[in-house]
């Protein structure tokens, strides 16, 4: 019997994957179908994935602060912590050709790739960036959720020949999953795969990515650490529609747009001194991670823990004492933010059970918000000055998690600076807190409704959100204003990758530029005279604009209609006018691997009508083609009636 099945199932399997292979199952269903596997197997892998860093962290972070207590040499241990994390995720990076931050390479692959990820690549990933947040680095741990979940759904859709289209959905489905497993917020997991990874709230999409997002957040709930519970519990705020609170809330999001628009040029500066000033990858490390680890350990012997805790904050150290606030994710800082309150309010808040202030609820008196500010200002100041050292020097993880701990801690600070000043205008300092969070993600990521639904999905308080939308809304504008790209964006467009989307023009954005181009095309040299250039141009009447080449056969410019018309006019001698003298020098070139609303923005840019299309860099560039501005509409309005 036991030969007769194993037989039977490689017969079976083969036979199942290549009539699904074939095509014999509707694109729609199949990618819903494996959207559903997705969700569930990202799910697992994030509690994979969870437990991975955290039995790190507690093999070296918490080991160390235990030995603290007992000897000096616990302090040092626990400075070297993060040294070590991040020499060895530098080393395991260049060794594996691990380069590129896990959500921007997922954007790129849906922009650029057509959703195709290496699933290698992924695996050694996300072990890297476990290896760096358990052993101290300041990082979160949403990229590499993000990146389990994409990874898995791009390896189901290559197998089973998905088309480019659903490839991409199926990708962006991976995403929400991991997003939902990463927070125990499945909506926000849909927006954040909609606004950031696809780029686009097509309804043909959202079946996919919704079902992915749900069934990740079912398997957290079964197996994972967040059960049924939200992940910031009995958050004891509410705004009653007073609208002497709104200014105040308002300022707060003019506040952290300054305070995103600051944390993302400190974490690209910090990436650029250290390649420019430590060349050596290992010194780099080693500097950088060493800078993590003082400044970590350093702030942990000030503060062990904060200076006023609740009734359960006393009780659970005592059990189990608390790593630095700014090593790991530091959910436990947040938590405490969120629960900080005015001991001296006359209308204290309660909860809409009736109860009044949990276990969890932190009450200050007038000289502990000064010793609470005085906690809080230099984690304001620290943490992004943490993660961009983390990441700058090799480190591999999140900035999401870094945003929400930055808009707590910042939002704390500026709440007990309200209530110092006048306590009958504003909120208590938790709610700030609250409003903080939400407010620098959207400023980080200029994703507003993402960042408004995964702090009410974190925090399952309703009760606040008129402010937080506000404050988000606020603090998005004011960082767009200052950069268009976000955090992710601007990763990929510093490396010259850079990614236009559009809703309206939906069609262009998922056709690449190798698909339309020209690939056999005239030039002439840079030396050619006036007649030798309207005879090539006779020759090929189809082409608007002609190729100038050098005697290195490199492009060094091309001739528009306009320019040789211009000097067709004149009483010049056909004899004495070089390409070089007519043509529009260094054009703008594009990549084969762009699409087509990148290469509309680029026409625009030098109004031209053809486009050269190079490949390589530097002194290696060549040139392969040339793109048509005729030709790409004519290509966009094919996609548009295709869709109708």
């Amino acid at each position: 019997m036991h030969d007769r099945i194993k037989k039977i199932y490689p017969a079976a399997f083969g036979w199942i994957s290549q009539r699904f292979r074939r095509g014999t199952i509707p694109a729609a269903p199949l990618t819903i179908v494996l959207a559903a596997i997705a969700g569930v197997l990202t799910g697992y892998g994030a509690v994979a994935f969870a437990y991975l860093f955290e039995t790190i962290h507690e093999l070296t972070v918490l080991r160390f602060v235990h030995w603290s207590q007992h000897t000096f040499w616990g302090f040092v241990a626990l400075a070297v912590s993060p040294v070590v994390g991040v020499l060895f995720v530098a080393w395991f990076t260049r060794f594996f050709r691990l380069e590129g931050q896990a959500v921007p390479e997922v954007i790129k692959s849906v922009a650029r790739k057509d959703g195709v990820i290496r699933p290698l690549w992924s695996l050694a990933k996300v072990f890297s960036s476990a290896v760096c947040i358990g052993a101290g680095g300041s990082v979160g741990p949403e990229g590499p959720m993000v990146l389990i979940g994409s990874s898995i759904a791009s390896a189901a859709g290559q197998f089973f020949r998905l088309s480019s289209r659903n490839l991409r959905t199926l990708v962006a489905a991976g995403a929400a999953a991991g997003i939902s497993a990463a927070f125990h917020a499945p909506i926000a997991g849909v927006i954040f795969s909609c606004e950031i990874i696809l780029g686009s709230f097509a309804v043909e999409s959202l079946t996919p990515i919704v079902i992915a997002a749900v069934l990740a957040d079912v398997v957290q709930q079964q197996v994972g650490e967040h059960g049924v519970n939200v992940a910031f519990r009995q958050i004891p705020h509410e705004f009653s529609g007073n609208w002497i609170e709104l200014p105040s809330y308002f300022v707060l999001g003019i506040v952290c747009g300054f305070a995103s628009i600051g944390f993302v040029r400190l974490l690209y500066w910090t990436e650029d001194f250290g390649k420019t000033h430590l060349t050596k990858w290992w010194i780099r490390a080693l500097v950088y991670g060493s800078l993590v680890g003082v400044i970590g350990t350093g702030y942990f012997v000030l503060y062990p823990a904060p200076p006023t805790q609740s009734v359960e904050g006393k009780e659970m150290s005592a059990e189990h004492p608390l790593g630095p606030a700014l090593y790991g994710v530091g959910y436990e800082t947040v938590e405490h933010s969120l629960h900080l309150e005015n001991a001296d309010d006359p209308t204290p808040v309660k909860r809409q059970n009736g109860n009044d202030k949990s276990s969890k609820t932190v009450m200050l008196n007038r000289e502990q918000m000064i010793a609470h500010l005085w906690w809080l200002i230099p984690l304001v100041l620290l943490k992004p000055v943490c993660t961009s050292l983390t990441l700058g020097g090799g480190g591999a993880g999140g900035i999401f998690a870094p945003s929400l701990f930055l808009g707590a801690v910042l939002g704390g600070a500026y709440g007990i600076i309200c209530n110092l000043i006048s306590p009958d205008m504003c909120a208590s300092p938790g709610a700030y807190a609250l409003v903080g969070m939400g407010a620098v993600v959207a400023g980080t990521t200029h994703g507003v409704l993402s960042a408004i639904l995964i702090v009410y999905e974190l925090t399952g308080d309703y009760h606040i959100i008129l402010p937080i939308m506000g404050a988000a809304c606020i603090s998005s504008l004011v960082a767009w204003f200052s950069d268009r790209e976000n955090i992710y964006s601007k990763r990929l467009a510093r490396s010259g990758e850079s990614i236009a989307r559009s809703h309206d023009l939906h069609g262009a954005e998922h056709i690449k530029v190798r698909d339309v181009m020209i690939r056999r095309f005239p030039t002439v040299k840079n030396t050619d005279n006036l007649v030798q250039i309207i005879k090539v141009a006779r020759q090929n009447p189809h082409i608007e604009s002609l190729p100038v080449m050098d005697e290195d056969n490199r492009l060094i410019g091309i001739i528009r209609p306009e320019d040789l018309h211009r000097v067709m006019d004149t009483d010049v001698s056909p004899y004495l006018v070089n390409a070089d003298d007519i043509a529009l020098m260094m054009p703008i070139s594009v990549s084969p691997d762009e699409n087509l609303l990148e290469a509309l923005r680029d026409f625009g840019s030098r109004d031209v009508d053809t486009l050269p299309v190079e490949i390589g860099e530097g002194g290696r560039r060549q040139l392969i083609g040339l793109l048509l501005r005729a030709d790409v509409m004519s290509r966009y309005r094919e996609a548009m009636l295709s869709r109708h």
